[in-house]
């Protein structure tokens, strides 16, 4: 499973906080990779997306939320798309 969180950069507080949550809600499953996409190198992707906001979250390329979610929103979609992964 891939999570991406949309960054402005290292100055972006949204984005950090993004970033931690996505880390937290990923801890302990060995086969969850995160990445950070930068709006400006990933600018044409995110448009395509319609994703206009830093700190969104997209999970195995699917934008899952447009803005910062709360910790155990961000744990039931992960567990979602685990169990859905496990079912395939």
């Amino acid at each position: 499973m891939l999570i991406e969180v949309v960054s402005a950069g290292p100055g972006c507080s949204v984005c950090q906080k993004a970033l931690s949550l996505v880390k937290q809600a990923a801890a302990g499953f060995s086969q969850i990779e995160i990445r950070e996409l930068h709006v400006v190198d990933e600018f044409e992707r995110l448009q395509e997306l319609n994703i206009f906001s830093a700190g969104a979250i997209l999970i195995n390329g699917k934008a899952e939320f447009g803005a910062l979610p709360k910790l155990p929103e961000l744990r039931e979609r992960v567990y979602a798309w685990l169990d859905d992964e496990e079912n395939r």
